[in-house]
This record gives C-alpha cells, structure tokens and sequence, in this order.
C-alpha cells in the first residue's frame, strides 16, 4: 500500500485556485527537492526514499499529481467549520448562543466573507420629489438589447423614452447602439410637433451611447438638462 504523502503547518486562502507549495519549506522539513528537464521529485532525507513525482507542463510549471488530493481545516480554522454548520446562522444568534452555552465548545468570534456579501443592507435612496407637471418636462430613457430574435429588418436593439407626466411611451428599434443620438433626434422633433412643447430634461443611465459627446453638445444646444440614475442600481 503506498504511503499518503502530508503537508503540514499550512495555510487555506479563501479562494485561491490552486493549491502552493514553498521549495524553502519543504527543505527545511528533512526532503530534498530535485528538479529536472521532464519533471521533479521530492525524497526524505532520512530514508532515501522518493515520497512524491511531478511532472513539467508546456507552461514550464511542475505540478505534484498524486492521487486524490484533500484538504482539512486546522484548528484555527474551526471557528468556520461551526458557522457552516449552523447553516450561516446570523452573528447576534450565535452570541446568544454562546452566552446561554446552548453549544459547547462553540466559538464567538465568527467573520464570514459570505455573510458580509449576502446579508449587508443597502441604505435606501432619497425618495422622489415631486413629478413632472406639465409633458415632456423630463423623459425618461433606456437601452435594451441585444436580442437574440431580431425584427423583420434586422433590428436587435430598442431604445425607449418615457414621458414622466403623461407616462407615454415611445419606441425607437435599432440595428446598432450608436444609432441611439439620431433615434433621440428624432423623437424630439416627433415630439415638439404633435404636443407643441419642448424636452426640459432628459434622465437616463451612464451608457456610452447615452453620454457621447455630441450627445451632451445637441442637449446644451437646445437647453436639454441631463440627469443620471444612481450606478448598478435598477
């Protein structure tokens, strides 16, 4: 039966992809490290004996294939081990927890990186203040797209501006998202002739189809404020 080979003493790094082993360290544990053309070879020094092979890939790394690998948590660790069993159990429960000594041997001092990624809240935004009170004193806009299925012209884009008064929308298709600066061209001059009044304010995302620099000089031009929802947020 072949003798399972073991590194002791070390270290587990949340989300690293491969595991690393330090040539300095295994040598001053009593083995030789030997390098070669094809591949490496680790062998104790008190016995003589070859513990480990690995081979080089085209990518000039040596790489350790000795079975099925596996790895422990240490003792230091086991603060995690808890937590996880406790089914990610929130922090004021496990205080509670361990105050009571519902649990033994139950550690309090539990950080978990999932916990603070799922469970943080997000301080709410101001609400909205008031609303448009006469048409197209703010359109809202937005680019969707691409869409697999594409419109009998070839179209695989759409861009869509809402008046926020009277909440009608209008719907420009696309072949191309630059095409976005003539669809507001015209959509305005649709606009000023059917309602007879003029945008006051544009509101869309951070798109660079959205925030071109001709884009920006058209609006200025024809006194168009611009406004921006709040980033990565819907």
């Amino acid at each position: 039966m072949k003798e399972k080979v073991k590194a002791g003493n070390v270290l587990y790094v949340d989300g690293l992809k491969h595991n690393l082993l330090s040539v300095s360290q295994m040598c001053d544990q009593g083995t030789e490290v030997i390098f070669r053309s094809n591949g490496c070879s680790v062998r104790d020094l008190d016995t003589g004996k070859t513990v480990i092979k690995g081979r080089r890939t085209p990518n000039n790394l040596y790489i350790f294939e000795e079975g099925k690998q596996q790895c422990y948590l240490s003792k230091d660790d086991e603060h995690w081990l808890w937590h996880r069993r406790l089914g990610h159990l929130s922090f004021s429960q496990i205080r509670k927890a361990c105050k009571y000594e519902a649990v033994r041997g139950l550690p309090d001092n539990i950080i978990c990186k999932s916990c603070q990624f799922g469970k943080q809240t997000r301080t709410n935004f101001p609400e909205k203040e008031g609303s448009a009170s006469r048409p197209l004193e703010l359109v809202h806009t937005d680019l969707c797209g691409p869409f697999r299925t594409r419109s009998p012209r070839g179209e695989e884009y759409f861009i869509l501006f809402i008046d926020d008064f009277s909440r009608m929308v209008w719907l420009g298709l696309m072949k191309h998202k630059d095409e976005a600066f003539e669809k507001f061209k015209a959509f305005k001059a649709l606009a000023k002739n059917e309602l007879n009044h003029k945008i006051k304010c544009l509101k869309s995302d951070r798109g660079g189809e959205l925030t071109s620099n001709e884009f920006f000089d058209f609006c200025e031009e024809h006194g168009i404020r611009r406004e921006f929802s709040t980033a990565r947020t819907p």
